[in-house]
């Protein structure tokens, strides 16, 4: 079968078998949103608009799908997915002065994905000040980002591209994921001689790399080298490098010797958002599809979906879209049965987080003993570890500055004291942010396996 035949109408009677078994309702929530686009080598590709539904439907709808299309298409069809993607209209920049040629993916850079949309709350702040500055004044320092999946992560590098191309429209500028570069090498070295060449020609001469999800190289011995070698060349030259990974350096399989250089620039990661960040980026969302949603609904939405960014906004949508199409007054009600594969289970979410535990993480790491952190004594020895259980305790648990310093025998205006200076060291000390960041990831640890 090739992409002559009427697919629009083939996928129009699949869907009609499909809604006579699962009903109108939910056909018209799951599977009219998706448009099929071809069909290549036994491949039906269909676009689909949110991951929300994506998942949906690939994992309730995709065998059915499948045993209504094969009559028309062939008993091999199989499905691929293509997630839709509208940006917002963009005035067209005036050209700049004769830039040199640059490849046609250089600029491929997500419009939406800017400083301005991004919402800035205490668990993004420092990693979108260091992408500021990198946009701001290029190749000072490599920055690298890690998070969980769907925290802004890619967001954020994508912001970075349009920051630099602000002030110099003529920056050589190459976002990539690391898969895609393990692809192109893998591709180069099996070619002619000179396919490496062009390779290592097009990612040494850039102006600034922008890298996600590094975490791909590992176990990938070849290319790793050919990313040191990557690296070194673009950090000599003063380019930038921007590497997002889901886990921090020293948690990355990796040679001790690109480790260290990820840890020679700023370290910087993104927590889950609170829920005042998770209110303000549905409000954000809301506003810019233009859903009649009220805000108690929103509230209900960022209580209950917390674990990702991405999987917040879907939900957003899915209600949206819902509302809208079903024409009914948006309820708590509906939005609960709508969103319930999403929202987070009390019984499965993380166990609190306390004083004691953070006091005897930070107690190990300084050689201390659980008394210290209560005497008077202000010791440099003393002191210092006390502000950073401090400054973890105001920002791994739920306590008001009062409840913190009492645990701490101290006054709140001590832990606020305490919470300002280890803020403003972790954004000048790029290894005391990595020693931090490793006992955040053992509290969490140790909490989660209590």
């Amino acid at each position: 079968m090739d992409n002559s035949t009427n697919i629009k109408e083939i996928w129009q009677k699949a869907i009609n078998e499909l809604e006579s078994e699962i009903g109108t309702d939910s056909a018209s929530l799951w599977i009219r949103p998706i448009k099929p686009l071809f069909i290549e080598n036994g491949t039906l590709t269909l676009e689909v608009p949110d991951s929300i539904i994506y998942n949906t439907v690939k994992e309730r709808y995709e065998e059915k799908l499948l045993s209504f299309l094969r009559p028309f298409t062939g008993p091999d069809l199989k499905i691929h997915y293509s997630m839709s993607v509208t940006p917002a209209a963009q005035p067209l920049p005036p050209p700049p002065p004769a830039p040199a040629p640059l490849p046609a993916n250089y600029f491929s850079f997500n419009p939406n994905y800017t400083f301005e949309s991004f919402i800035v709350g205490a668990s993004n702040r420092f990693a979108y000040a260091s992408a500021e500055g990198v946009a701001k004044t290029p190749g000072q320092n490599p920055l690298f980002i890690y998070s969980a999946p769907g925290l802004g992560k890619t967001h954020l590098l994508h912001a970075i591209a349009h920051g630099i191309l602000k002030i110099n429209p003529s920056a050589r500028i190459l976002y990539t994921a690391s898969e895609n570069f393990v692809n192109e090498y893998i591709d180069a070295v099996r070619g002619k001689a000179e396919g490496a060449e062009q390779f290592r020609s097009k990612y040494r001469k850039l102006d600034c790399l922008l890298l996600d999800d590094i975490q791909f190289l590992v176990d990938k011995d070849r290319s790793e080298e050919e990313f040191f070698y990557t690296f070194n060349a673009l950090f000599e030259s003063k380019k930038q490098v921007v590497i997002t990974s889901d886990r921090p350096p020293r948690e990355l399989a990796m040679g001790d010797r690109l480790i260290s250089r990820f840890l020679q620039g700023v370290v910087a990661d993104i927590k889950l958002p609170d829920f005042e960040t998770r209110v303000a980026i549905l409000r954000q969302k809301r506003d810019q599809h233009k859903y009649d949603i009220p805000d108690d609904i929103v509230t209900f939405i960022a209580e209950n979906v917390k674990k990702s960014i991405r999987e917040l906004e879907g939900c957003l949508i899915t209600v949206g879209n819902f509302f809208s199409r079903m024409k009914i007054q948006p309820s708590i009600d509906a939005v609960k049965e709508i969103i319930k594969d999403h929202m987070n289970d009390p019984e499965q979410e993380d166990k609190k987080i306390t004083t004691d535990l953070i006091k005897n993480i930070v107690a190990e790491k300084y050689n201390l003993e659980l008394k210290d952190f209560s005497v008077k004594k202000r010791s440099e020895a003393l002191a210092f570890p006390r502000q950073v259980a401090m400054y973890l305790s105001c920002n791994l648990t739920e306590m008001t500055l009062k409840d913190i310093g009492e645990a701490f025998g101290r006054d709140h205006a001590t832990v606020m004291y305490a919470k300002n200076k280890i803020g403003q060291l972790l954004q000048t000390d790029p290894y005391f942010n990595e020693t931090l960041n490793q006992m955040i990831s053992k509290i969490k640890n140790v909490s989660n396996s209590a």
